[in-house]
This record gives structure tokens, sequence and C-alpha cells, in this order.
């Protein structure tokens, strides 16, 4: 993908990555480096196994970019390692036209595995969603007060798509589900092992100014 990105032009490629990891512009996120920029998306270097190369990829966030700006040094590696999952499982939001096309091409069993499919994503997301919070809470039981924002983004994004294949089966087989809400806020919480996550209550806003360090 990375290579993708830059056009198949590896020698510029190259310039850009030594330009990136020079000694200022990078941090440690584990054993991982990844670049420090504005955006969706930053390059990431992780050594190989052999430990006498890197491998060059993308990592699907930006530390300097919300939800993520506030997250400390000592909690990215944890937080890195639910957005490459969560990227991973991002199947978007299922319509009521998308179980039709299947219908068209292979019947109710392809409609079936499509449905089954759109479940099992979000049965893994919710998982990868209980270790985050997990990783996530402090000595009190409790998230720390800068991850609320972002655990109740993420869950929230988690809900959405549960709403749309609720709504695209009801709307398929009976034919509507009535208008869907512009909001979700309707006194949804989603219990995990170590905390709750409350939908009907906006996430507080706590900014951190030392949450960044290159």
């Amino acid at each position: 993908m990375l290579q993708r990105s830059w056009g198949g032009d590896l020698d510029e490629l190259r310039d850009c990555l030594l330009e990136h990891f020079s000694p200022v512009g990078y941090c440690e996120v584990g054993s991982d480096l990844h670049t420090v920029t504005l955006g969706s998306a930053e390059t990431r270097l992780r050594s190989r196994p052999d430990d006498a190369s890197w491998h060059a990829d993308l990592f699907h966030a930006g530390w300097l970019d919300s939800p993520y700006k506030s997250v400390p040094t000592d909690y990215r590696r944890q937080v890195a390692a639910y957005v490459d999952r969560a990227h991973e499982l991002n199947e978007g939001c299922l319509q009521e036209s998308d179980l039709r096309e299947a219908a068209g091409e292979g019947g109710a069993p392809a409609v079936e595995r499509l449905v089954r499919r759109h479940r099992e994503v979000l049965d893994q997301h919710y998982a990868a969603l209980d270790t985050l919070v997990g990783d996530l809470v402090a000595p009190d039981g409790r998230l720390f007060p800068w991850a609320r924002g972002l655990v109740h983004d993420e869950v929230q994004t988690h809900h959405m798509r549960r709403e749309w294949l609720g709504s695209a089966a009801i709307a398929y087989l009976s034919g509507s589900s009535g208008q869907r809400p512009d909001t979700l806020f309707g006194g949804v919480r989603y219990d995990f092992r170590a905390d709750s996550v409350d939908l009907a209550r906006p996430a507080p806003v706590e900014p951190r100014e030392d949450a960044v360090q290159v």
C-alpha cells in the first residue's frame, strides 16, 4: 500500500522515508517507529524478524490528529494495536441495496453469507474494543480521562455499523425499516469486561498539551 501511494516510484519513496525518519520527526511506538505528521495516516517502520532490516507500511491514524492526539506516549502501542485491528475489520455500513445485489448474484445463501460476515466482523470489532478498554483502564477501575473520548467515538462507530446491519436486514425482509435516526444516543450502553461506555452521554473533552512527544 505504501508503494502504491507513491505511484510505484521507489526512488521518491526512499527519499521520503529518509526525510521522515531523520533524527527528528518520528516517535517510538513499542519496537516500531512512526512519523509524527498531520493527517489520517503516518508512515511506520517495523523491524523484521531477523532484526537486520525494516519493513515500511502505513499506520492508519495520526498522533497529531484527533482522536488520537491525546494518547500519551506510554499507551501508543496499545492504541496502535487496536487501530491496526479496527482497520482490518472496516467493512463499512451494510445497506439494503448490498443485500439485494447479493440476492441477485447468489440468491438467499449469498444474502445469508453477507449478513453473517458482517455480524462476525462486528463480533471481532467488539472483542478488539474490549481489549482496548481493558488496556486503557486506570488503577481506579475506570478509563483514563484522556481515553474516554477516544473510546466513546470507537464504540459509537461500532454501534452505527451494528444499527445499519439490523436496518438493512429488516428493510430487505420487510420492505422498510423506517427513517434511520441522525443520532444514535438513545440510551445505549456497551458493557466491557473492564468498564462500560454510555453512548447517551457525550464523552468529555479533556485536551492534553503534553500528549505528543516527538
